[in-house]
């Protein structure tokens, strides 16, 4: 009877012991795991693994700064809001059909993901389609992927997706 008890302590520290070090808890739309107070994202882990994956990036475009969609997107973008929108720099530049999806850095504002559509008068900046700011401690790209889709759904879900692990674009 003692090495039975000895076996279910044993089985039960196994379980109880790591489990202290662990908290799950609720964080912006989704959740952490905190494993000694550092947190951990795993819905965004799992969900970079799983697009990684299952994405297609060959209907995506890369275009380089000598194309003149460059020139006009980087445009649209320092229309968008001056003075300090006339930083702006493109960091990268994909295409998909009619859509744009930039990464863009600024001198005095936070980096920015920016979906814009060709209009007649040139491309456009999506109604809701700027995400800027920290995601930390989250992983980037699931945020960014999650926001976009939730506030452009008629944007090109490939084109969402080819945003890589760290927020920048698929290869």
């Amino acid at each position: 009877m003692k090495s039975r008890a000895s076996l279910i302590l044993l089985l039960l520290l196994l379980v109880v012991v790591p489990l202290s070090h662990l908290e799950i808890e609720p964080s912006d739309g989704s959740w952490l795991v905190r494993v000694d107070g550092v947190p951990v994202d795993v819905p965004g882990l799992v969900a970079d693994a799983l697009t990684t994956l299952t994405r297609s990036c060959s209907r995506v475009q890369a275009l380089a700064p000598a194309n003149p969609q460059f020139s006009a997107a980087l445009d649209a973008i320092r229309r968008e809001s001056p003075p300090h929108s006339l930083s702006a720099q493109l960091v990268g530049l994909r295409r998909q059909d009619d859509w744009l999806l930039a990464q863009v850095s600024f001198t005095e504002l936070q980096s920015a993901v920016v979906l814009m559509q060709a209009s007649e008068s040139g491309y456009v900046i999506s109604s809701g389609g700027v995400w800027s700011g920290s995601t930390h401690p989250h992983r980037p790209a699931p945020v960014i992927r999650r926001f976009l889709r939730s506030r452009v759904p008629q944007a090109p879900g490939d084109l969402i997706d080819c945003i890589d692990e760290t927020g920048g674009m698929a290869r």
